[in-house]
Formats: C-alpha cells, structure tokens, sequence
C-alpha cells in the first residue's frame, strides 16, 4: 500500500492539481493550506507516513514550521518533502536533514512522482 501523505500548500490551485496527480497513483492525500491546518490533519490523521509542504505559505507560516509542529507531534524522523521556488531561504533551512527532501518550483508531476517512490514510506 502506498504512503498516506499530507500536502500543505496555501494556493488552492495548485493544491487540487498536485493532489490529483497524487490520488491517481494511489496515494491517499489530506490536505491542508496552513500550519494550523496542517497541525489539526496530523492530530486527526494516525495513520499519516510523509508531509509534502510549500516552503512560503499564507502570512509568516512556513514550510520549516509544518514540518517542526509535525515531528513534534510523530518524531524526528518523520519524512518530509519542501517545494519552493526560494532556493536561497529553503535549501539552508533543512542543512543536514536526512529525512527531508526539497524539490524546486515548478515540480514537474513526474518528478514529484519519482521521490515519492524513492523516498516515501510504504505502509
């Protein structure tokens, strides 16, 4: 069975194409568009295996702050996946994380599709 991910992104466009193309390869997603959001999924979602976050989301919240809040709540190594277009704040933010994965804005389907594979837990 594949990962249940949890896909944290503000702009709601690209929040129901990206969970789209995840839902056809068979991931179940839950989906959130703030910290808070994302915070009240993981508490009510158990059974959640990887986070896929946007770095820069609505107001001050942060990529960084989803996936902290997260693995305060399932541990350190939870596994998270950053998009962003902001290379020069995201990359340095996650320096020595090894279950973290950051991908560039755009991020083809097909790519995301390859992590996911690569990087995502099975459940």
């Amino acid at each position: 069975m594949k990962a249940h991910i949890l896909l944290v992104e503000d702009n709601r466009a690209v929040l129901g194409a990206t969970a789209l193309v995840l839902e056809a390869e068979g991931y179940r997603v839950t989906t959130a568009t703030s910290l808070a959001e994302a915070i009240e999924c993981t508490k009510d979602n158990p059974d959640l295996n990887l986070v896929v976050t946007d770095y820069h989301l609505t107001g001050t919240d942060t990529g960084k702050q989803v996936i902290s809040a997260i693995r305060e709540l399932r541990g350190p190594t939870f596994r998270a996946i950053v998009i962003s277009g902001d290379t020069a704040s995201a990359v340095h933010a996650f320096d020595g994380d090894n279950y973290l994965c950051w991908l560039g804005k755009p991020a083809k389907p097909a790519l995301l599709l390859t992590v996911l594979r690569n990087f995502a837990p099975t459940c």
